[in-house]
């Protein structure tokens, strides 16, 4: 009898013995599988991050062909040559304008990018000729101006003048989209 009594004892003692290790097992596998959980959240989380983040980096930089990104805005070099106003119609026929010379930087951006030819911008006197521009801005605020004519171009020097119907090539400006 005592030795029934053993082997029950035993037995008690062996089905503790599993489960506690059952238990160990069921509360290593819940913390895996939160672990598990847990690092997937974190990673679709960053990767939306990462992917939205990208997105809006490709969006700013996002130019049709032939054109160039500059800040937030798109610029097209032309490489034939007409006058101011055909110059003027060729920008407006591809949803852009004639730049418009707004900072320094974007000076000096496009006068590296235009090369040694001289570009049409848009910039016009007011009606009165006081040496305003269009925008308002006095003329000569940070711009080395020469000549008198209506039409403005981008030169090795800065901006100047001359007569519309002389033909150079031109730089149209544009948002990005």
């Amino acid at each position: 009898m005592q030795s029934a009594y053993k082997d029950a004892s035993k037995q008690e003692a062996d089905e503790k013995k599993r489960d506690v290790k059952d238990t160990q097992c069921k509360w290593c596998t819940m913390g895996l599988i939160s672990a598990l959980a847990i690092s997937v959240v974190i990673n679709v989380v960053l990767t939306s991050i990462y992917f939205s983040a990208k997105e809006d980096r490709g969006a700013q930089y996002f130019c049709p062909d032939n054109w160039i990104g500059f800040q937030d805005k798109c610029y097209y070099f032309s490489e034939e040559e007409k006058d101011w106003n055909s110059s003027r119609y060729d920008c407006l026929s591809q949803n852009a304008s004639l730049v418009m010379i707004a900072t320094t930087k974007e000076k000096h951006f496009l006068k590296r990018f235009k090369c040694t030819s001289d570009h049409w911008i848009w910039r016009d006197m007011t009606e009165d000729l006081t040496g305003q521009w269009v925008d308002e801005n006095i003329h000569n605020k940070g711009t080395n101006m020469k000549g008198n004519e209506i039409c403005f171009y981008l030169n090795e020097d800065g901006v100047a003048t001359a007569r519309c119907y002389t033909e150079r090539k031109w730089i149209c400006r544009k948002k990005v989209h």
